[in-house]
């Protein structure tokens, strides 16, 4: 994992993923602004989140994690309106501005997976393509991918 850029700052995680305590995808955050982050979730059916700064757990490079749980989330902080530009930091409207306070940084909780353990096949000897929906093998990638399109797993 690469380590967290010290410099990071709240303007800086537009667009980055906001999670809660039980690990659940909040969203992404749409605004910032010195109290607050927006937190906008959908595309259709639109909700955003107004969270308090001081309800942040911190930044671990990849995500921002959150203290309270999901449903508290949703029943403390949802509000029905878009963040306004001249109170909010808003990327591409950037018309607000006001000294942020420091952003909380945190361990990481996601492990990558480690494939160094995993060896390189030889070219030349026989392969075998398993499908990963019902563990069944086959002797090329075409048979696999004609079992997949014709199968309804």
């Amino acid at each position: 994992m690469e380590p967290v850029k010290p410099e990071t700052q709240w303007i800086d995680l537009i667009d980055e993923s906001v999670h809660s305590s039980d690990d659940i995808d909040i969203g992404d955050i749409e605004a910032v602004n010195r109290n607050f982050i927006v937190v906008k979730r959908g595309f259709v059916n639109i909700h955003y989140y107004y969270i308090p700064v001081t309800a942040v757990e911190g930044w671990d490079g990849h995500v921002l994690w959150l203290k309270p749980t999901e449903n508290y989330i949703k029943e403390k902080y949802e509000r029905n309106r878009t963040p306004d530009p001249n109170f909010y930091y808003v990327k591409d409207y950037p018309y607000y501005s006001t000294t942020y306070l420091p952003l909380p940084l945190a361990p990481s909780k996601y492990l990558l997976p480690s494939y160094r353990t995993v060896a390189k096949l030889d070219p030349n000897f026989p392969r075998f393509y398993r499908c990963d929906l019902c563990d069944e093998s086959f002797k090329s990638e075409n048979d696999l991918s004609n079992h997949v399109s014709e199968t309804n797993h």
